[in-house]
């Protein structure tokens, strides 16, 4: 062995000469990149056979192909020449016969070609253990190799960096006691085992674990007795936990995170284990040439003939739990009989630290009694009788004597027949496991023949099982008992190893896991059990792509350094496929425990829904779940797969085939609830702990594995990421566990799969060591001379490598950090060690290229600061200039545009100068009605009323409030009062052609006195100048101004409105307020516009959608969602609902919908009525739309999905009222009304209340399922009951309230840590009152009570009577506008208590107090 390997491999330090002869060997190295071939080279060729033979190019055909001649050593028959194409050919480099890599980084070539041979030649030589980087990779040698776990092995490795020694699973178990005890965050360590299955991962775990309890430093009685718990519960859990498979004689058929837990010096203070799945299903079902789970056979061997017979045992007898697959049992004195023995003695001995002999006892006597009912067989009566349906139980009535302690009504039929009969043989094995369970036999019996269904208030129903159900109950009674009974074992054992503290051990110390789980697996028949162990798997390996490799590439990215990046694997869309065939196993699971499909039908339906919704394409197999692979001569012969008894799977390790027969089965986790009574109901200590009593009386709750398997393997990841994680990979040299026998092609695969390809890659091409650059100062500060401190710590660790020539294509310095080849580190350490300091020329080179660099630097700063405000100038003179450029540009065309529109819309230029005009002419409560082409009116409905903070009244004093607010210090109740009595609010009236203005003070309100809280009535120019126009100063008589035809409020931002003109304009703007002592102010901001629409189009309603329902693409870019239903003009059957996103200076149409006109609405426009739509609205959680009027009412959902990359709204019809519900086909829903869910349930999503012409309030109730599908509950919607309005009176107004009191905000904004405007922009309606406003006046308070909403006596707006409001302009207005007096109201935010309206007949704005009692509310008006 030369001088390099010497020290690789022993740790001994370097002297001088040997680092010279390294930097003299390193410079004989081959370039990394750009490698030649010529004839006569040796390079490496694929094979079937070996994956890599070694080859000698013969001739070269131009860049083509080469001839390459292939000679095998072992076999000559296999030699001869043949063509490869160059692509394929991988280059060698021969080391010799004895050199090896004890870090496949420091190779030459890396390659998989390079790696295989290395750990080849390496395993040859019994050295299993090889390091790629910072990974370890293990080869299982299936055999002991002398000297490699003794206690001077563990005394050797504490203490030593990685790379100082040859490579060992010590070695890493060092590296994280030590980080976890250095590291200043303290941050937990995890060491993670991963491979396939018999690769040796329990084995390594094991010897981890064994080194981290010698190494802590202990006491020796506290230390002794953690350490002989954590040693106890491998062979326990190995026995309960364990079983030989084809691959493994002792394979983990569970997954494990040991968990160690250490205090800030390092010493052992307690211990833990999480388990993961334990593969139940082994208890009832073993594949060809496997067993059962240890502890049987074990148990069996080493009980004494009294215990056997206590539990009725023998030890010779065939069980069929334990030997189903024909093989005989263990003969009595067998070397194996007596391996057993030994294993069960140190079980018992091992068990005995965590229970006592009695509990043990009851171990056994559980595990007898699963033995004795696998001995259970059933004989299937169904011929005799004839055969029932599945799933429907027989009509039974109530039996004559009840259960004892229940009612008549739960008693069940005991007239039922059942379908089979336990076997006369096996009436003795069902009694012995009722005695050892301590359970019922007759119950027992009762449970297996028949199930029970239960439905409140009715008799039990007996439905007789047939034989295969009685059969699959049974199995699933054993596989549920064991894996309990494991559970409680595993508690027993973290009980007994977490210390006595009240507090959990994760919050005192911190902790270095271990996880041991199981490898991925590819068997003959693969199953659900093999899915969730491949997801585990492929979820591990996408953590080490994520965790590993790529944060290795940011930071190389993030310290500035020039490495290439890597192309890597990724298994997210098979990781998302699996979760996602889950979810779908989880719905057929639900839907077969309530009994709504046949049971053996349930996986066929399971396996073509994966097919429907994974496999659109059975051609097109380039998705990561594929069809089956049918053999057509296996088809004929009738043995093989259908196409819909499975899938095909591409993981990262393989295609696998999963057979999806009995999933359904095996993915439920609840035991017969009739089965569960009886184990609750049991003396026996063990066999009560065994019970889950909220199962008892819940018999279609779906308790699904696979949910809770994501559940748990999410728990892992989330733990993982949080340590710092370490990596050891088993490799399994052949499929025959034979030692000396190294398959290449076999553990080619592995090494391919599991990413240590792109691993060495990354290594390679970057630096497998990096340090920061002040811990490396701190460790190596004595090797430089004292007045080096004065430099920072990268002109340090630049001059330390300097001062000793380190060779510089080695290592390179980031911005923090110091990064070496393999190998390099040790050479630092080892110079430390023996001394080394560097010479004085060397170091007054060092300073001399050190004050270069500062004089060059100096320049630079100068040459920069000189530079750079002249090139700041510069930018701002061409900024401006550019910017002055486009806004003449904008301004000039502008202005062109106005100037012809103008002259072509009134062939002059209009002059603006203001005259008085009449308001009362103008003012008319019109329907915004428009006279289409065919004589159809189109209605929008009623005038409408909306209320807004006036911005401009907004105290300045309380702006504080809106940062720096001290939560624990809260508001006081005074300084709330004072704001909101000096804050106004702004009520807003469209009446269909305009929109008026009048301003709401309550301060003399608050202070009781006359009731003058409104004022300062205008109109507001949404046109033009954005200003709220007193009532006498109107634009000049040949001044157009568009009307008003539409308008909404935003539901989340109240400050937002939208309206549209007579010309389909729209336009979205923000609104700021009044100002009385400036009527010049402008009113509100324009945010964007619409003009997308055409003449012969018509507007009929408009509302917002907020950032809930809109994809997150429209709200970053600080857009604006509004749906607008308008007409067809190609079609006058049809609406059409837009959907548009407005941003500033841009608008977009995300979608359009139709809505269909139906029968009711197609006669009204046949018979020249007019078709009325009184409203448009998005519900409380905007996830519905509602559109109402004459003879119309629809329900539409909104919701978001991916299409492709891009999120987009989609609209889809819910419930047509019209066409569903006969009795309401005739009526005219005129208002409507979306409240927060009244009583809150799980899925309650949106309550909606709408009132008709008829004086009646239909409430509609809207769920949400798990999908976040969105239906009606018909079942909770309906009429009003306790309706008091008048019938045959029309609705005019729904009111929603945001509170019963001045004050009653107060709380919310002294908690929400808000300021009260804000408080107020967001504030949601309350969800258990509101108000509804006949046209006669009539208004009616509804509360939620228990037997559900409630009216309370009726309330009367003020009225005038009909001679006082006679007018000469009578005849001009809408005869329906003069039909209600009281025509928009709206509950005022700032004083929760005042109800706002508009009296069309006096024209003016009223208000009243809701807290008076008497009928007639106290009121005043402007």
């Amino acid at each position: 062995m030369d001088s390099q390997s010497a020290a690789d491999v022993h740790g001994v330090p370097e002297t001088p000469s040997m680092i010279a002869q390294r930097s003299d060997t390193s410079d004989m190295r081959t370039p990394r990149s750009n490698l030649g071939y010529g004839e006569g080279d040796q390079v490496w060729t694929p094979s079937e056979t070996y994956g890599y033979r070694r080859c000698t190019i013969v001739s070269m055909n131009g860049s083509d192909s080469f001839l390459v001649e292939c000679r095998d050593d072992e076999n000559p028959a296999q030699g001869g020449q043949y063509s490869v194409r160059p692509a394929e050919v991988k280059p060698y480099y021969d080391y010799g016969p004895e050199k090896t890599w004890a870090d496949n980084t420091e190779m030459v070539h890396l390659d998989d070609a390079n790696i295989l041979h290395n750990i080849r030649k390496r395993y040859y030589r019994d050295e299993i253990y090889t390091y790629t980087a910072n990974v370890l990779l293990a080869i299982n040698p299936y055999k002991s190799i002398p000297g490699l776990y003794t206690p001077e092995k563990i005394a050797e490795y504490r203490g030593r960096s990685p790379g100082m020694l040859p490579p060992h699973p010590y070695a890493i178990a060092d590296t994280a006691y030590r980080q976890q005890l250095r590291e200043k965050d303290k941050k937990n360590q995890a060491l993670v085992i991963s491979g396939e299955s018999g690769a040796g991962k329990t084995e390594t775990a094991k010897h981890t674990m064994q080194y981290l309890t010698q190494v802590s430093r202990t006491d020796a009685a506290h230390g002794g007795r953690i350490q002989e718990r954590i040693i106890n519960s491998n062979p326990i859990l190995e026995s309960f936990g364990n079983a030989s498979t084809v691959r493994n004689s002792n394979s983990s058929r569970f997954g494990k995170y040991n968990e160690m837990y250490f205090d800030a010096v390092g010493s052992l203070m307690c211990a833990g284990i999480k388990t993961y799945l334990l593969e139940s299903s082994r208890v009832v079902h073993q594949q060809p040439g496997e067993r059962n789970f240890h502890v049987f056979y074990e148990m069996l061997a080493g009980l004494d003939p009294d215990d056997l017979d206590q539990l009725q045992l023998e030890n010779c007898h065939p069980y069929k739990l334990l030997y189903a697959d024909g093989s005989q049992p263990l003969e009595q004195d067998s070397p194996q009989m007596m391996r057993e023995r030994e294993k069960f003695s140190e079980l018992r001995r091992a068990m005995a630290s965590f229970v006592s002999q009695e509990e043990q006892m009851e171990f056994w006597e559980v595990i007898a009694a699963l033995i004795h009912l696998g001995e259970v067989e059933f004989v299937d009566l169904a011929g005799e009788q004839g055969e029932q349906p599945l799933g429907s139980p027989n009509p039974c009535t109530p039996s004559a004597s009840p259960v004892p302690g229940g009612s008549p009504m739960d008693a069940p039929d005991t007239d039922v027949q059942p379908k089979v009969e336990i076997h006369e043989d096996s009436q003795d094995a069902l009694d012995q496991a009722a005695e050892l369970l301590d359970i019922s036999r007759l119950s027992l019996e009762q449970a297996l023949k028949f199930k029970e269904m239960r439905i409140p208030g009715r008799p039990v129903i007996l439905s007789p099982r047939s034989q295969a159900q009685a059969m699959q109950t049974l199995q699933s009674i054993i596989k549920i008992l064991y894996k309990r009974l494991f559970d409680e074992i595993v508690r027993k054992i973290n009980e007994s190893s977490a210390g006595r503290s009240d507090t959990a051990p994760s919050e005192r110390f911190n902790s270095i896991g271990t996880l041991d789980i199981y490898g991925f697996e590819r068997l003959q028949t693969n199953s659900f059990e093999q899915l969730c162990i491949n997801l585990a798997n492929e979820r591990l390996q996408q953590f080490f792509i994520e965790e590993v490799l790529e944060a290795e590439q940011r930071v190389y990215a993030e310290e500035g350094l020039d490495i290439p990046r890597v192309k890597l694997p990724d298994n997210r869309p098979v990781v998302n496929s699996i979760e996602s065939i889950m979810v779908i196993l989880d719905e057929h699971s639900l839907r077969s425990r309530k009994g709504l499909v046949r049971e053996n039908e349930a996986d066929n339906r399971f396996c073509e829904h994966v097919h429907r919704d994974h496999i659109r394409d059975p051609r097109n197999n380039s998705g990561p779940v594929v069809p089956l692979r049918v053999s057509k001569s296996a088809a004929r012969a009738g043995n093989a797969m259908r196409l819909h008894d499975g899938f095909q799977i591409r993981h990262y390790a393989g295609d696998v085939s999963y057979t999806t027969k009995g999933w359904i089965e095996k993915n439920s986790d609840a035991l017969v609830p009739e089965v569960e009574a009886l184990l609750c109901d049991t003396k026996k200590n063990l066999t009560s702990r065994l019970s889950e009593p909220n199962n008892v009386n819940v018999a279609s709750t779906n308790n699904s594995v696979s949910q809770k398997y994501l559940g748990n393997l999410s728990h892992l990841l989330a733990t993982l990421q949080k340590c710092h994680v370490h990596y050891i990979r088993c490799f399994n040299p052949n499929d025959k566990r034979e030692p000396g026998n190294f398959l290449q092609k076999y553990v080619l695969e592995q090494v391919k799969n599991c990413g240590t390809e792109e691993l060495v890659k990354i290594m390679h091409y970057g630096y497998p060591n990096r340090c920061m650059l002040g811990e490396l100062r701190q460790r190596f500060t004595e090797m430089l001379p004292p007045d080096f401190a004065r430099y920072r710590d990268r002109e340090f660790m630049l001059g330390l490598m300097l001062a000793f020539e380190i060779d510089e294509s080695q290592w390179t310095i980031g911005t923090r950090r110091l990064f070496l080849k393999a190998g390099q580190l040790r050479v630092l350490e080892n110079m430390r060690d023996v001394g080394s300091m560097a010479s004085k020329e060397i170091i007054k080179k060092i300073r001399m290229q050190f004050a270069r660099r500062k004089v060059r630097s100096v320049v630079k700063m100068i040459a920069i600061a000189t530079w750079w405000p002249k090139y700041i100038r510069k930018q701002r003179r061409s900024n401006f200039l550019r910017r002055l450029r486009q806004s003449l540009f904008v301004f000039v065309r502008l202005h062109r545009w106005l100037r012809k529109a103008r002259t072509s819309l009134y062939g002059k230029q209009p002059t603006p100068p203001h005259l008085k005009k009449d308001f009362k002419a103008s003012a008319h409560m019109g329907h915004g009605c428009r006279q289409q082409g065919n004589g159809r009116l189109i209605c929008r409905g009623f005038p409408k009323a909306f209320v807004a903070l006036n911005l401009y009244e907004e105290p300045e004093y309380p702006s504080f409030l809106k940062r720096d607010i001290n939560m624990r210090s809260p508001i006081e109740d005074n300084v709330l009062k004072i704001w909101q009595h000096d804050t106004t609010e702004n009520v807003l009236l469209h009446n269909g052609s305009e929109v008026l203005v009048a301003r709401f003070s309550p301060k003399v309100l608050c202070q009781a006195r006359a009731p003058l809280g409104l004022d300062d009535v205008r109109r507001l120019d949404v046109a033009e100048s954005s200003q709220a126009l007193p009532l006498d100063d109107v634009p000049h008589v040949d001044w157009h101004i568009p009307v008003v035809t539409i308008m909404c409020q935003h539901r989340m931002d109240k400050q937002m409105f939208a309206s549209c003109d007579e010309n389909n304009d729209i336009t979205v703007w923000r609104w700021h307020g009044t100002d009385a002592s400036d009527p010049s102010k402008i009113a509100f901001r324009m945010i964007g516009a619409y003009v997308g629409l055409g003449p012969e189009e018509q507007v009929l309603g408009m509302c917002f959608l907020s950032q809930n329902v809109v994809p997150r693409r429209i709200t970053d870019q600080q857009g604006t969602v509004l749906v607008i239903l308008r007409t067809n003009p190609n079609n006058k059957n049809w609406l059409f609902m837009q959907v548009i996103s407005i941003y500033q200076g841009s608008h977009y149409t995300e979608l359009i919908k139709t809505v269909p006109i139906h029968t009711a609405q197609i006669a009204a426009a046949a018979a020249d009525e007019d078709l009325e739509i009184h409203f448009f609205e998005a519900s409380h959680t905007e996830r519905v739309l509602m559109i109402g009027g004459r003879h119309i009412l629809k329900f539409y959902t909104v919701d978001t999905r991916q299409e492709g990359d891009k999120s987009i709204i989609s609209l889809e019809p819910v419930l047509d009222v019209v066409q569903e519900f006969a009795e309401v086909r005739d009526a005219s829903f005129t208002t409507c009304l979306s409240l927060p869910p009244p009583t809150p349930s799980i899925g309650m999503l949106d309550w909606v209340v709408i009132g008709d012409d008829a004086g009646r309030l239909l409430g509609w109730k809207f769920n949400s399922d798990d999908h976040g599908n969105i239906t009606l509950d018909e079942s909770m919607s309906g009429k009003f009951r306790s309706n008091l309005h008048t019938p045959g009176v029309r609705m005019r107004s729904l009111i929603g309230i945001y509170g019963s009191s001045a004050d009653s905000h107060y709380r919310h904004v002294q908690n929400s840590g808000l300021s009260y405007s804000l408080f107020l922009n967001k504030v949601a309606m309350e969800d258990r009152c509101f108000y509804s406003l006949a046209e006669d006046g009539k208004l009616l308070v509804w509360r939620m009570r228990k037997e559900g909403w409630k009216s309370s006596p009726e309330s009367q707006l003020p009225t005038m009577e009909s001679a006082q409001v006679a007018r000469a302009d009578e005849a001009s207005m809408p005869q329906a506008a003069l039909s209600g007096q009281n025509v928009a109201c709206h509950a005022s935010r700032l004083l929760p208590n005042i109800l706002l309206w508009y009296d069309q007949r006096t024209e003016s704005f009223r208000f009243c107090d809701r807290r008076l009692e008497s009928k007639e509310c106290r009121a005043g008006g402007a």
